[in-house]
Formats: structure tokens, sequence, C-alpha cells
């Protein structure tokens, strides 16, 4: 039996319940912001455009939208995906379907429209296709059509019938004389444009013994051809030493499927770290682990992959903080200094090694097995300093801690615990004042552009401590600062 792939429900925020509408940027090119990141209204609007007349309208219902994501480009372009639940009023049916819309400036809607009503398009679970909505220069694409995922529909078949899986996989996994049983597919994750992820669960009964068991793989499908690069990575990794002698966890790529862009590996069971309490004492144990893990993993040494340079790292600082003083223009009196001091510090910044970095390495992408952490999402691995992976990594526990108002003097011994057993675990020593510079970048680089780009709740509030903290650590070049406790830069972040 093939079930239909579904995306599993989450816990999402809704935007129509913000605590202020100023959260919302005022951007001339796009004066929809405000209509298209408010949920109830969008749930009456997508009612009118998803049906092709009156009378199918009044066979459905939506009863709830949820905005699940959002990327902004500012003056340019805004991203949002909706997740409907519908109901069918005469069956009783119910279900969900995401739609993927993107809003454009004045007039540039209908060529976007245009050009995607030319492709192939499958016929969705509920409503149209494909939907523009000229009053708010938004056009929508529903779940699996996709803007640039074009592979997306065919290849989200295929996670669901047995016939795209070659039998060679089941048979290496657990030998001859299995069938399958029946095969359950859902979407684990999907980032519109970009990629999608689909779980299929493979039923297999052995004809023989009357005996039952279950194989999980994962299909990921792309928008372009980063797959292929991410196979090369993995099939590396697989092979490595490093792996073969369990010092280090990843997942097994399987095939990659260059026609429909999608990438086969085999799944890991566990749970992500996101789902621990890194600031308590019982999380020394993990954060050893990690340390080790990811030590690992950077002295493991691969071919083929991309350099990142401190050159492009401080470029990359300075088109950040541009964008954050045009949306933002109040955090320019204590970015401005923040940024050139960052820029003068990085002088003194030792060249160090070269390492394997992970590239988006954050508590989502460590994965805690029975007796190790493995990593996972392996898209953005290439090679360069190793604190660019370090201070991305902290960066993110510090925000975490932000947002559970945690004080921060919890973050101090879990930080410095985590940098003494890496070090323990690597052939080079990553000091203090070089982990606090490239904290202090991420901090502004990846964790408080998002507040821009992903329009988060309370963003202003967020994007000052953010900052604030950011200052702090590299006023200091430490990050012994951390010690002194959350409420500096609570104050510091109200200051106007």
């Amino acid at each position: 039996m093939m079930n239909t792939a579904v995306i599993p429900t989450t816990k999402t925020s809704r935007p129509s319940q913000r605590d202020g509408r100023d959260d919302i940027p005022m951007d001339v090119q796009l004066p929809q912001l405000s209509m298209i990141l408010d949920a109830e209204a969008m749930r009456k609007t997508l009612w009118n455009g998803m049906f092709e007349s009156a009378s199918v309208r009044d066979r459905f219902l939506i009863r709830q939208c949820d905005i699940i994501q959002v990327r902004y480009k500012p003056e340019s372009s805004c991203m949002v995906s909706y997740r409907l639940n519908v109901e069918n009023v005469e069956t009783g049916e119910r279900g969900e379907q995401i739609l993927c819309g993107r809003a454009f400036p004045d007039g540039r809607s209908l060529p976007q429209w245009e050009k995607a009503s030319r492709l192939a398009l499958v016929q969705p679970r509920f409503g149209k296709p494909l939907m523009h909505l000229p009053e708010i220069e938004m056009v929508l694409w529903s779940f699996p059509n996709d803007r640039k995922m074009h592979t997306l529909p065919a290849s989200s078949h295929a996670a669901s019938s047995t016939s795209n899986i070659p039998s060679s996989w089941i048979l290496a996994h657990v030998g001859t004389g299995w069938q399958v049983a029946d095969t359950k597919s859902r979407v684990m994750h999907y980032v519109g444009e970009h990629t999608c992820t689909v779980q299929t669960s493979f039923e297999l009964l052995h004809s023989s013994r009357d005996t039952r068991q279950t194989l999980t793989i994962f299909g990921k499908t792309y928008y372009n051809e980063e797959g292929a690069q991410t196979d090369l990575v993995m099939r590396q990794l697989w092979n490595s030493e490093a792996r073969r002698s369990g010092r280090l966890g990843v997942a097994r790529p399987l095939w990659y499927d260059t026609r429909l862009k999608t990438l086969w590996q085999e799944g890991i069971q566990g749970t992500t770290l996101e789902n621990h309490s890194i600031e308590t004492p019982a999380s020394i144990p993990l954060l050893k682990k990690a340390a080790q893990t990811i030590a690992t993993f950077h002295t493991t040494p691969l071919s083929n992959i991309p350099r990142i340079t401190m050159a492009e790292q401080l470029s990359k600082l300075e088109s950040v903080a541009s964008v954050l003083m045009q949306c933002r223009p109040t955090c320019r009196p204590i970015l401005v200094p923040l940024q050139d001091r960052l820029i003068a510090q990085a002088k003194i910044i030792s060249l160090g090694p070269t390492a394997t970095l992970h590239g988006d390495l954050h508590m989502k992408n460590l994965f805690l097995t029975q007796d190790r952490i493995a990593l996972i999402d392996l898209d953005n691995v290439c090679e360069g300093h190793p604190g660019l992976d370090l201070g991305s990594f902290i960066a993110g526990l510090l925000t975490g801690a932000l947002a559970k108002q945690v004080p921060l003097s919890q973050m101090a011994v879990p930080v410095q615990r985590f940098l003494n057993h890496y070090n323990r675990s690597t052939p080079w020593k990553i000091d203090q004042h070089t982990l606090a510079w490239f904290t202090a970048v991420a901090l502004v680089v990846e964790r408080s552009h998002r507040c821009i780009t992903r329009l988060k709740h309370n963003q202003r509030e967020h994007l000052k401590a953010l900052l604030s903290l950011a200052d702090r650590i590299s006023e200091s070049l430490s990050l012994e600062s951390l010690a002194d406790g959350l409420a500096e830069t609570n104050d510091r972040s109200r200051q106007p």
C-alpha cells in the first residue's frame, strides 16, 4: 500500500499574532509585506484564489493558515510558505496543502506567473497548482509544484513507489528472502525553492521465516546540482578511516539520481542535540562528544571541496552590515564601530590550520545516536579556518540561550568545556581570542542577518540583543565575558 506523502505537523509561529506590527519592515518596493505576513488575512485571500469558481469555493473551507517559512530580500522579493488545513464540506475530508509563494515589486509578478504557466504542473490535493494574486503582486505554487525544484513532483512520487527503489539497496542491508509488504513516505523538511527531504519506510516481510522489519531511507531533492557534490562528499566521508573506525558518524549515501536531482541516503536513528538543554550540568558529556565529533570531522581530509577564506568572510561581514543598517537604521550606532573593530581585529587572528568544515554547524545538525554523535546535512562542506565552524556553533548556542532567556553566565562553563575538549582532540589549538572573534562575526553575519531575512518575531529586540552581545565579545575579545550574565546585554540592547 502506497501512502501519499504528507508534511508532518510542527509548531509554527503565527505572524498574524505578532506582538507589534512594527516588526514588519517598511519596504517601499514591497508594500504588501504586512498583508502576506498576516496569516488570517492570507487565509481569506488564498481561499478566494485557490479554487476556480464560486461554486467550487463553496465546497471547500480553509480552517487554518500557518506561516511556516519566510525568506526576505529587502527591496527585491519575499518568499512565504503557508500550511493550510483544508476541509471538503461535502465529504468531510480534511487535509493539508502547502503553498510556497513569492511577492514581487509592482508589476513584476505577472511575467513570473506567465513564465511558470508554461511549465508542466501536477494537480495538488486541493486547489490550483499555480496561483497569481495580482492585487498583492504574488505568485504561489501548490506543493509538490515548486518555482525552482521542477523535479519535485516526480521525486515525491518516486519516494513512495517501490518500482523506483533498486532492490539491491534492500538486499545489501537485510539479505535475501525479504519482500516489500508496505511502503510509507512523508515529507520531513521542505525549504521552498531549495530542497525537499522525504522519508520512506519499507515494511519488509521474510518469505520463509514469517518475520518483519522496517528499513528507512531519505531522499533529498535539490533545485540545482548541489546534490551531486554532496553525494561525492558523503562517499568520501563514508569511506574514510574516521568513519570506518567508529570515530565519526555520518549517514550512508546510497544513490544520486541525476535525472531527479535527488540524493538517497540511509536513515540514522536518534534525536538532534536541539532537544537537549546544553546549559545544564548534565549536558557536559554531550558537549564532550560533540567537540570530539567536530574535531574528528575537521581533521578528516576531503578532496574537491570549495575553500572559504578570511577575505570572503570579511566581505560578507560588510555586505550583511550594510543590509542590517538599511533595514534597521537604529542599529547603526552599535554596528558601525563593531564592524570597524572586527575588521581591525582580523589582522591579529592567526591564519591557522586548514580544516574540513561542516559549513552549517548548529545543534540541529548534530544527531545523538545510541552511543555517539553523528553529523547530518552535509550540503555546505568546505575547507577553511576551523574557527568558522566553531564560531558558528557557539553563536548558535548563545542565540538559543537569549531566546530562552537563559542567563548567559550559565553558558560560560559549557562553552569553555567544549573548547577544551575540542583542543584536546586536534593537532592544533584554538585560543580564546580567535574563538571570540569568529563567534562575534557569526552573531552578525549569521544570527543577526536571519532576524531580517527570516522576519523572526520580535526581531527588533532580538537584533539589538545579538548585536550587543557581539559587541561585548568583540570589545573584550574573549568569551569569558559571558560569565557577567545576561543583564548587561539586555540593558545595552534597550539603549536607543
